[in-house]
C-alpha cells in the first residue's frame, strides 16, 4: 500500500516534460518539436528515397542538415529571449539571491539543450543516409 502511494505521488514522464516545455518558454519549445517531428519525417523519406535509389536524396540530406542547424539557432534565440525575461523579473525585486539567479539561468538553458538535442539526431540522421544511400 504504502509503495502504490508512493508511485502516485512521483509525476508521469509526460507530466514532466510538460512541464519543462512550460518552463522554456511553450512557443519556442512547441516550435523546435515541430522541426523535430520534421526531421524524423525526412529521414523515413530519405530512407525510401535511397531504397529506390533515387538521386533526390542528396537534397532531403541537405534538408535535414539545415533543419538541425535552424533548430539549434532556435534553441540559443529562444535562451536570450527567457533569458532576458529572467533578468528583468528578477531585477524588479529589492532582495534576490543567488539561488533564485541560478535557477532562472537554469530555466533559460531548456531551450538551448533541446535545440542541440534536435540538432545531434538531425546530423545522426545524416549520417544513416549517408550510409544507406546509393553510391554513384
Amino acid at each position: 500500500m504504502i509503495l502504490t502511494l508512493q508511485q502516485q505521488a512521483q509525476p508521469g514522464f509526460f507530466e514532466v516534460i510538460g512541464d519543462r516545455f512550460e518552463e522554456g518558454g511553450f512557443f519556442i519549445m512547441m516550435f523546435i518539436l515541430i522541426v523535430f517531428f520534421l526531421g524524423i519525417f525526412l529521414l523515413v523519406r530519405g530512407i525510401y528515397l535511397a531504397k529506390r535509389k533515387d538521386p533526390k536524396i542528396a537534397r532531403t540530406i541537405i534538408l535535414l542538415n539545415s533543419i538541425g542547424l535552424f533548430a539549434l539557432v532556435l534553441g540559443v534565440f529562444g535562451q536570450l529571449i527567457k533569458l532576458i525575461e529572467t533578468l528583468d523579473y528578477l531585477s524588479s525585486f529589492e532582495d534576490t539571491t543567488p539561488r533564485d539567479f541560478a535557477d532562472g539561468l537554469k530555466v533559460t538553458m531548456l531551450p538551448t539543450l533541446f535545440g542541440a538535442f534536435v540538432f545531434l539526431c538531425t546530423r545522426f540522421s545524416t549520417i544513416v543516409l549517408h550510409w544507406v544511400r546509393p553510391v554513384k
